[in-house]
């Protein structure tokens, strides 16, 4: 259980830094490239990286470490632990993709990526759950790649949970999760502790503010770990961030280098970059990545760039908990610590169903999802906030969306919620409604009703059951109206997808892309579906079997001379 204490303002810099001293967490600081710019300038490295979070960070490691010389640029700033300020708005505006504001075109699903460096890693929720058995089954057999289920991918799993500590021993849960796991337990539905990639798992007052990067330098990010080991190797990598890339540089089929814009040594000025590389990797994640394919006009015979975008939409609901119920103080403790596989077949027993997880939940989030009938009955509902519990229903996508770019090279997304996906959210909402009432919740409060739903007191069990299956049949006839009733997306994959087929991928099973050699995209872009979990460990251990195939191919060219 958490320990007493209110939100409080977010602890100084100075306390944090004494106690990530004594817990032998001191912050390793990068020198950006930046400083050395002052005019438009012409690089030349063994391998340029494009973007630092889960792909891109591991494949600057091992080639780093194989002796190559590598830059790695991100275009969004570079945080120190001092700089990151907790604070839930202000994060948002300079920490996610344009400002944690990207939407599908018909604004149907809020999308939430991470645009700083180290990627996602800075700003996701620790929850580190390894690629399901059933996935892994699928990618070998249906898309004619072996390395998912003949041991070598599950050894690059193994290689970098080692290496982010990933670890479910110990774990300690807050309120939302105890809610949950105790509501879970009372149904009979299954449930687990999701493990996490934290240096220390026992009880942590800045974990429900990791969505705003990690001040205390516990969570295993790409900046505590594979990045840091880039920087160490012995041909240290070089970073640059604020650097954006305007487009892959190409001729005859093989890639060359990237250009770019790039903040210089002032902090305001843009100067032209172009980087020579013989190997260029993109890893921007599943919005920019192909984005940037296409502004590159990357060759696409078989139009596959941007195709097949699976977003893991999802929904949810808050439970308001007794006042004589321990407070559940969402905000406090690691966010995401159970995971329920209760509904993980789906309606149509087909694998592509729903997890059950707990989400970190902000004010600002919170009231995005809190009903409006008034001005006095909104503060009403979030004086509740100390004492809400909520409950995220994810949902593997089976039909996917598209990333297409507009006459100025920006990503759009365009994706339709189908009646697969309806059905399989509705049966992971219809769950979580069970789970409130069984935890004892007083309140349930659902985007779809303009007020909050009463059950009667644990007295009245006969009462509350009414009331929740009337709550129930209500929600699956009213589903999830467009402007109504908001999905969110913190997961994005399969843009650039991996196959054997080259009508019906962009890149080969080594992640280099069919049309144009030497070019590699190694982020969730290139799943060849969505992976049903979150994905960042599924990307780590790609990026993982993606660089150690780079390595042994480049083994046998000659060393730098650079």
């Amino acid at each position: 259980g958490a320990p007493p204490g209110g939100a409080g303002p977010p602890a100084p810099h100075a306390e944090i830094g004494a106690l990530t001293k004594a817990a032998g967490r001191e912050e390793f600081m990068y020198t950006m490239l930046n400083s050395t710019i002052s005019k438009d300038t012409t690089l030349t490295f063994d391998v340029v990286i494009v973007g630092s979070g889960c792909g891109g960070s591991v494949v600057a490691a091992q080639m780093a470490q194989a002796g190559k010389r590598v830059l790695v640029l991100d275009k969004g700033p570079y945080f120190k632990r001092r700089d990151m300020s907790s604070v839930e708005g202000e994060s948002f505006d300079k920490m996610y993709d344009r400002g944690g504001l990207i939407t599908s075109e018909d604004t149907g699903i809020s999308i939430l990526s991470g645009s700083c460096f180290g990627g996602g890693s800075t700003i996701n929720w620790a929850c580190s759950l390894r690629t399901q058995d059933h996935v892994k089954k699928e990618w070998a057999t249906e898309y004619g790649m072996p390395m998912f289920a003949d041991g070598t991918f599950d050894a690059a799993l193994d290689a970098v949970c080692s290496r982010l500590h990933v670890t479910k021993d110990g774990v300690v849960h807050n309120g939302s999760n105890s809610v949950l796991l105790k509501g879970c337990e009372k149904l009979g539905y299954e449930i687990d502790t999701a493990p996490q990639n934290l240096a220390d798992v026992s009880w942590w007052q800045g974990g429900g503010f990791v969505s705003c990067g990690d001040r205390y330098g516990n969570k295993q990010t790409a900046t505590e770990t594979w990045l840091k080991d880039a920087a160490l190797a012995q041909t240290p990598a070089q970073f640059a961030d604020r650097c954006e890339v305007e487009s892959v540089l190409h001729k005859g089929g093989v890639a060359h280098g990237v250009k770019a814009r790039i903040v210089g040594a002032d902090g305001v000025t843009k100067y032209s970059l172009v980087v020579n590389a013989p190997i260029v990797v993109v890893s921007c994640g599943s919005i920019q990545s192909p984005a940037l394919l296409l502004r590159s006009k990357i060759p696409d015979p078989h139009k596959q760039i941007g195709k097949n975008l699976r977003l893991h939409p999802v929904t949810g609901a808050t439970g308001v908990m007794p006042k004589d119920h321990e407070p559940v103080r969402s905000w406090q403790g690691a966010p995401m610590t159970t995971v329920s596989n209760v509904v993980a077949a789906g309606p149509d027993n087909d694998m592509y169903g729903s997890k059950l997880e707990c989400p970190i939940a902000h004010p600002g989030i919170t009231s995005a999802l809190t009903p409006w009938k008034s001005g006095a009955e909104f503060k009403k509902n979030m004086l509740n906030y100390p004492s809400t519990a909520a409950i995220i229903v994810l949902t593997r996508d089976k039909y996917g969306g598209e990333v297409r770019i507009d006459k100025n090279g920006v990503a759009r997304v365009y994706y339709k919620v189908g009646d697969h996906l309806v059905r399989s959210l509705l049966q992971g909402l219809e769950k979580a409604l069970r789970i409130f009432e069984a935890a004892g919740a007083e309140q349930i409060v659902l985007a779809q009703f303009d007020e909050p739903v009463i059950l009667p007191p644990l007295s009245d069990p006969k009462g509350r059951e009414m009331v929740l299956e009337r709550l129930i049949k209500e929600t699956q006839d009213m589903k999830f109206p467009l402007y109504k009733v908001p999905l969110f997306s913190a997961h994005q994959m399969g843009t650039c997808r991996m196959g054997t087929d080259r009508w019906a991928s962009v890149v080969k099973p080594t992640c280099e892309a069919w049309e144009c050699s030497g070019l590699y995209v190694i982020d969730a872009s290139c799943f060849p579906t969505s992976s049903g979990t979150n994905p960042m460990i599924t990307t780590y251990g790609i990026a993982y079997m993606a660089a150690q195939g780079l390595v042994q191919r480049q083994a046998s060219s000659l060393p730098s001379r650079l």
